[in-house]
């Protein structure tokens, strides 16, 4: 079963001011995960009072996002020399 990609407002801006290649990149590793489950993934810690968390890691770029049974919800897309501080 195939997930549905969701890009918040910010995640998409972040998307689009990547370069050419970044973004098929990117695009490749969520659409690999959302069809076979398979990618650098790793669940967050030390996120109280909120949704889980989840990261995915592409390259030098890393995907925050929400996981439910039927969607991947993106809510930033960050590189790695940024870190989590913005948690």
């Amino acid at each position: 079963m195939t997930r549905e990609i969701l890009l918040s407002e910010r995640a998409q801006r972040e998307f689009e001011a990547l370069d050419r290649r970044t973004r098929m990149r990117i695009r490749a590793g969520l659409e690999r995960f959302a069809k076979m489950g398979r990618g650098d993934l790793k669940k967050l810690k030390g996120i109280h009072g909120g949704p889980d968390l989840y990261r995915l890691r592409v390259g030098e770029h890393r995907m925050i996002f929400q996981l439910t049974p039927t969607e991947i919800r993106v809510t930033r897309i960050v590189p790695r020399s940024a870190g989590y501080d913005w948690l």
